[in-house]
């Protein structure tokens, strides 16, 4: 059975595209959906399939996301069209850029189905850096969301070690997260071992479709772990993205080693499980393994290599120690203290 009833109706499954989709928009009385994508899901085969699996009596209007211009103003030109059109509901249907948008679109009322065609996201969890909806809108939870690995498939290397890796990263910090959720917790755990036993198999090869859904289902993980907040090493990529204009997760492999060297002593005594779930031995440090498996699927372990220079580190800092994903790092982290990590790494 594909269906997960846990925060929200979840099917995951190869093909549910085709199998639940017409189901989801019976269930929530959409008639006529506003489907919201981006360029790299549209080249996809995937746009076909969702409006070719579309009922017949279902209408829709289409908005790709146009990444010329900001958040806001895609916001204002989506809300536009939901209007003029009269449409009943909404579906994201893509990557972070376009399933953020659908989150943050129409009233609260209206139903919202996600389907993920990338592992940075999957419609749960706080927004990337750059969302932004019309003044009084927050973040919905989507109704309901279709896991579907196929299409995934799109994916190039670059953008499947980023997410894969942003994935890994979301999992790891939840479980080490502040926050007291045990739940979330085991969830976490599992999502760490799929994603670090699958991430470089499917950056090798897009079309390993078990890689691909393991992956996914990492992603779902993190999505439904994020209830406990995220820490220092997303709060630091958050604070350097803002400095150079680099995928969200390409940054992760640099950081973890500092970041969790710096978070050690809160959360020492959580580091079996971590070796557990990656299968290291006894006494080694899980940040020297995941740091390798960054290196392997192509990320940088050095700032300077995608051009962040020193001078930009003062800002980086500061808005990392900022940023929302600092309040449940284990340990109390200051501006100072990620501009030292920082350099460490450049």
């Amino acid at each position: 059975m594909s269906l997960i009833c846990y925060l929200t109706r979840v099917h995951f499954a190869d093909r549910v595209l085709e199998d639940a989709l017409a189901e989801e928009l019976s269930r929530h009385g959409i008639n006529r959906p506003l489907i919201v994508t981006d360029n790299k899901a549209a080249d996809t085969d995937g746009l076909d399939r969702l409006l070719h699996t579309l009922p017949p009596s279902v209408g829709y209007e289409l908005h790709t996301v146009d990444e010329a211009v900001g958040s806001a103003d895609n916001a204002r030109h989506v809300e536009a069209l939901m209007l003029d059109a009269e449409c009943d509901g909404i579906v994201g249907f893509g990557g972070m850029a376009s399933l953020d948008l659908a989150r943050l679109v129409g009233d609260a009322s209206l139903p919202l189905l996600t389907i993920p065609t990338r592992t940075e996201t999957i419609g749960i969890g706080p927004l990337g850096r750059d969302a932004a909806g019309p003044q009084g809108h927050n973040a919905r939870l989507p109704s309901g969301i279709l896991c579907d690995a196929t299409l995934t498939t799109g994916a190039s290397p670059a953008e499947t070690a980023a997410g894969g890796m942003d994935a890994l990263i979301h999992c790891l910090e939840c479980l080490l997260s502040a926050t007291f959720n045990p739940p979330a917790d085991g969830i976490a755990l599992d999502g760490l071992r799929r994603a670090a036993s699958n991430l470089e198999a499917a950056v090798q090869d897009g079309t390993n479709l078990a890689a691909r859904r393991e992956l996914l289902a990492a992603a779902l993980n993190a999505g439904l772990a994020s209830e406990k907040g995220f820490g220092g090493i997303e709060a630091a990529s958050h604070g350097l993205e803002t400095v150079t204009r680099s995928r969200h997760g390409v940054l992760h492999g640099a950081l973890l080693s500092e970041i969790l060297t710096f978070n050690s002593p809160a959360v020492s005594d959580r580091f079996g499980l971590i070796r557990s779930a990656l299968n290291l031995p006894e006494g080694s440090d899980p940040a020297d393994q995941l740091s390798v498996l960054a290196e392997r699927v192509g990320l940088p372990l050095r700032l300077s290599e995608i051009g962040i220079e020193a001078d930009a580190l003062p800002v980086a800092a500061r808005r990392a120690a900022e940023d929302p994903a600092n309040r449940t790092n284990p340990r109390h982290a200051t501006a100072q203290d990620y501009e030292r990590m920082m350099r460490a790494i450049l």
